[in-house]
């Protein structure tokens, strides 16, 4: 019942009491209003003297990972609590788990665990977290929030690739820049002594023993090392919901294969189509880790620029000896036509071509054959996934097989 419910009932009754005169109705108005007066007081007091703090086990996870919340309520009131309903305001793709509980007062604590699985990637937030109680009757809810926000990011879901490789490149490991690199490479340059703040993984020992004090390996960047990933994210040919989309599965690749490709100390760099052409230069280390993937984890298919439109604007950029993988579920094949003139720029090419969920039929079928006959004209070689296929197996058959 609600208060101004009560107040219409106490208020007729009241009014039949005296009218009536009879005792027995004056005494039960007398009796209802006092009630009313005690739960009022209760509720002014039943979010008196509580604490709730929240800590997150982490900020960030690939999807598929489960994120950890844990509370803490503490009730430093004299008084306990006898209900308490405790929920989370946020763009979670799914309701996050209240607690409904009581708590005894003199700093009684009470923790628990709130397991949220992470089953769409994005940038969510998490907060205020919103305390609500009264007295036992429901006439005067109260309710407070407690201003704790935090971010939880989603990034796409990494999958090891054991069948792909760098492409190669007619200049890989024949031209260096003279220029000391912050990050590992595949070419050492030398060896100083150590200095405070120098990775532990650096030391060469052998040297150190020589020398009878720590000494370090010294890189030189490699310029023919720069990986190019073009992302088709333009709404005409994508597909389906969820992980099975094509848009999903596309994400998927292209976080993997920069994953893999940073883990094996290449600059990597991202282009995608869509709305506009954004475009990520090529670098290294876990700062572009971190930057590429948190782009992924947010972008969304849209838009009407082509992945042809996108290489024809964006190919400049390219330098000579650099590798490129172009993922994309498009049938088109005016796209291959920028591909091909990779080749004139020895720029080794790779094509991930990802199929929708709905079974294609004949045209679709013909489409994709001439789209791999093209490719294979243009020196790219190219891989299918099929729907419902492994993405770890992506490049174990090439050239339009089914991956």
């Amino acid at each position: 019942m609600r208060a101004w419910q009560f107040a219409v009932l106490w208020s007729a009754l009241f009014i039949v009491a005296v009218s009536t005169g009879l005792d027995l109705l004056a005494y039960l108005s007398y009796l209802l209003l006092f009630v009313a007066v005690a739960m009022w007081i209760q509720a002014r007091l039943t979010l008196d003297g509580l604490s709730l703090t929240r800590t997150l086990s982490q900020s960030y996870a690939h999807l598929g990972d489960t994120f950890e919340l844990v509370y803490e309520l503490r009730n430093d009131s004299s008084f306990g609590k006898l209900w308490l309903e405790i929920s989370e305001e946020s763009n979670w793709p799914e309701p996050l788990p209240g607690r409904v509980l009581a708590i005894g007062g003199g700093g009684k604590t009470r923790r628990w665990k709130v397991l949220a699985k992470a089953i769409r990637r994005g940038r969510y937030k998490v907060g205020p977290i919103v305390l609500r109680s009264g007295d036992p009757f429901g006439l005067f809810p109260r309710e407070a929030r407690v201003p704790s926000e935090a971010l939880l990011l989603v990034y796409p879901r990494v999958v090891p690739l054991p069948h792909w490789q760098l492409p190669g490149s007619v200049l890989e490991g024949g031209v260096l820049t003279g220029q000391r690199s912050l990050q590992a490479t595949s070419m050492v340059m030398g060896i100083r002594e150590y200095r405070p703040g120098d990775a532990m993984n650096r030391i060469h020992w052998p040297s150190s023993m020589r020398h009878r004090s720590l000494h370090v390996k010294e890189f030189e960047l490699d310029r023919t090392a720069d990986l190019w990933i073009y992302l088709d994210l333009e709404r005409h040919w994508h597909r389906g919901e969820g992980e099975d989309s094509t848009e999903e599965r596309c994400v998927t690749v292209a976080a993997s294969i920069v994953a893999k490709a940073l883990r094996e100390h290449r600059s990597v760099g991202l282009i995608t189509s869509g709305t506009r052409a954004e475009v990520f230069q090529p670098d290294r280390g876990n700062k572009q880790l971190g930057k590429l993937m948190q782009y992924l984890a947010e972008v969304r298919m849209g838009g009407s620029v082509t992945l042809a439109e996108t290489m024809v604007e964006t190919l400049p950029r390219l330098r000579r000896g650099s590798s490129c993988v172009l993922i994309t579920p498009s049938l088109d094949r005016a796209w291959v036509r920028p591909a091909a003139t990779l080749r004139e720029a020895s720029i080794a090419t790779q094509a991930v071509v990802v199929a929708a969920p709905a079974t294609t039929d004949e045209r679709d079928r013909a489409r994709r054959n001439a789209l791999f006959g093209e490719l294979a004209i243009a020196g790219a070689r190219s891989t299918y996934l099929a729907p419902g296929a492994s993405i770890a197996d992506l490049f174990r058959d090439t050239a339009g097989a089914v991956a």
